[in-house]
């Protein structure tokens, strides 16, 4: 990240900031396109976790897109529903804290009394924050005898401690909003972030006027937190979800979008460029380690090889997260060994594996949690295997554990790691499928998902073009969904919630027209592959 741009941002006048956001750059095509689909995406995946009653996964969904829909009515109002029954869930489960922060995010989105959410109208906080102070005065009681002032912001001392009447709030949110003001026009921006939400707290409405300025703050926060190199910082998901704030506040912000997309790079993980490689020397066995920080390397060949290994290792793992899963992915302990072999026969006679094989990875699961990850190659062709071998197996390994307690089906294992090599490899594999279409050597679709036994040349083929189709129609992230929907609840029904197929066969003969222009039949002789 550039730092130096970062903190011209911070140095900004607020009304050139504010001023900056009113037009809009029409971005290149292709990025217009992808951002586009990435929000169709998202919307369709919130409504089918509001389907299935999982408000707080289609709230997450929804906030990573949140910097792309340059305020869409349609996405804000599902964004709505999903806070609504975030809140209705976690309240049902007297889970009241865990629902503050939803209740706080409607109450930005579409601002409404404290009373009206179903809750007492102050929170503790905006009372407290109301406190008497040096610059401040409290209207005396007109009637009654002298009481000492409690530190609450009211019209009279004698009212009722939780009184929310609407004057009683009014008047805490004028005089927090007007501080906020103070501290916004001293470019005290992180006092006033706390001042503008206090006031919100107390009343909603009050805040309407200055949801630019209080996004700004929120930004700044977030910037400031970025150029820091010492002390505590906050976790990048957390400055992430106060962009996100910002962006409901005010979401025409086109800084804010750029600042989500600097952290999502952050997030995805170090460029493999620059991923540090630590060689540890040899060990008693005779191989050479390496490690970084996810990968143990074992060598006997030039460092230099060892080293380009891990950094394949580490870009394929954060690139296959970041597609199938959405999400950052986790460090791995323990971390995947990696065993490097001169030749073949040397691959073959350690590992019994034939020695036509290139490679295999393998791993021991225990209550769904990962205690061990290995990856076996040889290196009598490095260029295939860096580029089509290496990412295959490590697609492999960051497969496993991502589907709860199950194991990875078989199907969706090989087509994704197949669909992780290179183009002229992956149709290395569909250029086989007219043939074994023609011959009926294909199987149904039932057979498919459920076997583990198969000639790879089928089994690799069908399920790379299969997985294709459906990730194609959905997304990635979708795909890996359905299939843990279905690994739970089964094929079919996840099907019809996430693809609108009513069964396997329906599915059959949507892949068969996909990959041969067919739908008549099941086994038809026309083909459009190459």
């Amino acid at each position: 990240m550039a730092k130096d741009g970062l903190l011209t941002f911070v140095c900004a006048a607020a009304t050139l900031f504010i001023a900056a956001s009113a037009g809009r750059s029409t971005p290149a095509d292709d990025h217009f396109l992808s951002e586009t689909l990435a929000v169709q995406s998202a919307m369709q995946q919130a409504r089918e976790h509001l389907l299935h009653n999982r408000p707080q996964e289609a709230v997450a969904v929804l906030h990573r897109e949140l910097g792309h829909i340059n305020g869409n009515p349609v996405y804000l109002t599902l964004l709505r529903d999903a806070y609504q029954a975030c809140i209705k869930e976690l309240r049902l489960a007297h889970k009241d804290a865990e629902a503050e922060p939803y209740v706080k995010w409607l109450n930005i989105l579409e601002p409404r009394s404290s009373k009206e959410r179903g809750g007492n109208a102050l929170s503790s906080q905006a009372k407290t924050a109301a406190a008497p102070t040096k610059e401040s005065s409290i209207p005396k009681a007109s009637t009654g005898p002298a009481k000492p002032q409690p530190t609450i912001v009211r019209g009279s001392i004698d009212e009722d401690p939780f009184n929310d009447s609407p004057s009683a709030q009014e008047r805490i949110a004028k005089e927090l909003l007007q501080r906020a003001e103070q501290e916004f026009s001293s470019r005290r921006f992180r006092d006033a972030g706390k001042l503008y939400e206090q006031a919100h707290l107390a009343d909603s409405k009050t805040t309407d006027a200055s949801r630019e300025r209080w996004a700004y703050c929120k930004l700044f926060r977030v910037v400031e937190q970025l150029n820091q190199s010492t002390g505590p910082r906050i976790p990048d998901a957390d400055l992430e979800k106060e962009v996100s704030d910002a962006l409901v506040l005010a979401p025409r912000l086109d800084y804010a979008r750029q600042l989500m997309n600097e952290i999502r790079q952050r997030r995805r993980g170090p460029d493999p460029a620059v991923i540090e490689f630590h060689e540890l020397g040899r060990i008693p066995q005779g191989w050479l380690v390496g490690e970084t920080a996810n990968f143990r390397i074992y060598y006997v060949q030039a460092p230099e090889l060892a080293r380009k290994v891990a950094e394949t290792a580490e870009h394929t793992r954060t690139r296959m997260y970041n597609k199938w899963f959405g999400r950052v992915a986790p460090e791995w302990d323990p971390k995947c060994q990696i065993f490097l072999y001169p030749t073949s026969q040397d691959y073959s006679r350690a590992t019994t594996a034939p020695v036509t094989s290139p490679g295999h990875s393998s791993s021991v699961s225990d209550g769904g949690r990962v205690v061990a990850r290995q990856i076996d190659l040889h290196c009598e062709d490095p260029a295939t295997m860096l580029s089509a071998v290496l990412p295959h197996e490590t697609t492999h390994i960051v497969l496993v554990g991502n589907f709860g307690d199950h194991v990875v089906p078989r199907w969706v294992d090989e087509g994704i790691a197949v669909l992780t090599e290179p183009n002229e490899k992956v149709m290395r594999y569909l250029v086989k499928l007219p043939g074994l279409h023609r011959n009926r050597q294909l199987l149904e679709i039932r057979q498919l998902v459920q076997t583990d036994n198969c000639p790879d040349d089928v089994f690799y083929a069908e399920s790379a073009s299969l997985v294709e189709f459906l990730s194609k129609q959905k997304g990635p992230e979708a795909f890996t969904q359905f299939v843990r929907d279905g690994l739970q609840n089964g094929y079919e029904p996840a099907l019809q919630r996430y693809y609108g197929y009513q069964s396997l066969a329906e599915l059959e003969q949507h892949w068969l027209h996909y990959a041969f222009g067919d739908r008549n039949t099941t086994f038809s002789t026309t083909s459009r592959m190459p």
